[in-house]
């Protein structure tokens, strides 16, 4: 998610919420009559609210607010929706009249994952290659058996991606790792 739509849902999200709260803030000003609120509730013409549907203009308006409020919920929805996931990238090459080698990282990815459950201390190895922010990223999460000494998780986590970046040597990837521990068994 990027940072402009995280504020247009964050803005949204606001806007909407201040309006559900005065809306109902403006009964319970009426129920408890509270004493600036309830006197500018009062004032207002209730008849003429209650003539508005009645309106010539009423049905125009009705339909284009709710055109416009479909196509502003579709905007969202496939904004919010779109996938920041990758798969090639390339590797600069040694001689570029060669040619050019693009390598699936998703693959490369999981087959780190595939070596990582091989090991003892490492009961589950997940993956996700998505774009962080503006950066590429592989993330690994890994769960790992707490029987083992925690030094030793950790020095196969980071040998792990030591390996991960040797084998994507020349890309601009970054690695995150999660690390979880399994539940202990009880005895």
């Amino acid at each position: 998610m990027t940072r402009t739509l995280a504020f247009f849902d964050r803005l949204i999200i606001f806007l909407l919420g201040l309006l559900l709260l005065l809306g109902g803030l403006i009964p319970a000003a009426l129920y408890w009559n509270i004493p600036y609120v309830s006197d500018f509730v009062r004032d207002i013409n209730r008849s003429m609210i209650a003539d508005v549907p009645g309106m010539n203009w009423y049905t125009g308006a009705l339909i284009a607010v709710m055109v416009a409020s479909i196509i502003l919920g579709l905007w969202m929805i496939l904004s919010n929706i779109r996938s920041r996931g990758f798969n090639n990238r390339a590797i600069a090459p040694a001689n570029p009249a060669l040619g050019e080698t693009r390598v699936n990282v998703a693959r490369l990815a999981q087959a780190a994952c595939n070596y990582a459950e091989s090991t003892e201390p490492i009961t589950k190895a997940t993956q996700n290659v998505s774009y962080v922010g503006q950066r590429p990223t592989a993330t690994f999460t890994i769960t790992a058996n707490p029987e083992f000494d925690f030094e030793t998780i950790v020095a196969h986590v980071e040998q792990l991606d030591e390996d991960f970046r040797d084998a994507v040597d020349t890309m601009d990837i970054d690695t995150v790792f999660k690390l979880h521990l399994d539940k202990v068994a009880a005895n």
